[in-house]
């Protein structure tokens, strides 16, 4: 199959799933989306000196082009998004490469826990032994951080949670399409509506799973704990945050009003929505090539872009 035969199976799966709740979402989950392997191809990890790692059981990428990097930022810790219970599939790879050979600095890469096995606590617990890892190779503002989809949200998370603990915090944080779970709710009848179309449209993602999802990637914690439920961050100390997201998209409702919450905290967001445009395009779609530069030269040049 092609690459994008392949990301149309993959979003045909996620909305057959996501249009599930409760018990038969589990068993949908268990069905279809354990034991497949992973999605990288030969032909990444040669273009990209990819070295396959783990920490605390899982497994992690390092995809290093070689040389010196090209700007400020040395590495990027990368989430991939998958609903919380998918590996990355093969767009997130590409994506992972092209930002390895764009800016010449290393991609750490993780394939964190996923649900319903695990939770988001333990997701959150190895993403940090990463990032202090980073920390022992460059500063701080060396490091960006990104995420799509769930890994958007694991991304907000992890960038809240280095902060409050207070680690050196990222130059930028990247987020495309990114996963909040307070996307479900309708505040109000304008919402309602406005949410009644976008999930008609959007071809990749549906919302009644996400109650269920959030039950189990919340794991010990509370389901308001910010680790395990990004729209609950503080995020007055983010670093410049550039958020991208799809007119097509049911979550975008709920991504806009986290820009709000950013913009109320004082914090440096550049949101751009692009209509007729579906979940997650930026990282596969040919006519995204100029969101995909603005994340380039944001990254090369922080201090000026």
């Amino acid at each position: 199959m092609t690459s994008e035969e392949l990301l149309r199976q993959r979003q045909a799966l996620v909305h057959h799933i996501f249009s599930s709740e409760g018990d038969e979402f589990v068993g949908l989950v268990r069905k279809y989306c354990r034991g497949g392997g992973l999605a990288i191809t030969p032909e990444i990890i040669e273009a990209t000196h990819a070295q396959k790692n783990e920490i605390m059981g899982f497994t992690w990428w390092k995809f290093n082009p070689g040389g010196q990097a090209k700007g400020r930022t040395k590495k990027v810790l990368y989430m991939h998004g998958g609903g919380w219970v998918l590996t990355s599939g093969i767009v997130q790879y590409q994506f992972a490469q092209f930002l390895a050979q764009e800016l010449g600095c290393e991609v750490w890469f993780p394939e964190y826990p996923l649900v319903p096995e695990n939770n988001g606590k333990e997701a959150i617990d190895m993403v940090m032994e990463l990032y202090k890892m980073m920390l022992k190779e460059c500063d701080g503002d060396e490091i960006a951080i990104g995420g799509d989809s769930a890994g958007g949200g694991l991304a907000v998370s992890v960038t809240a949670h280095i902060i409050k603990t207070g680690l050196p915090k990222p130059n930028t944080l990247v987020l495309a399409s990114p996963g909040l779970f307070d996307c479900v709710q309708r505040r109000n009848k304008e919402e309602e509506e406005y949410m009644d179309v976008t999930s008609a449209r959007d071809p990749v993602v549906a919302l009644n799973a996400i109650p269920t999802a959030l039950e189990y990637w919340r794991g010990p914690l509370d389901e308001n704990d910010y680790r395990v439920n990004p729209s609950r961050a503080e995020l007055k100390d983010f670093p410049t945050m550039l958020i991208f997201a799809g007119g097509y998209e049911c979550m975008e409702k709920g991504i806009r009003n986290f820009v709000e919450k950013a913009v109320m905290e004082d914090v440096d967001v550049r949101y751009f929505v692009r209509n007729r445009k579906i979940h997650n395009y930026v990282l596969s779609d040919p006519a995204a090539k100029s969101e995909r530069n603005m994340i380039v030269q944001r990254l090369l040049d922080p201090d000026n872009n």
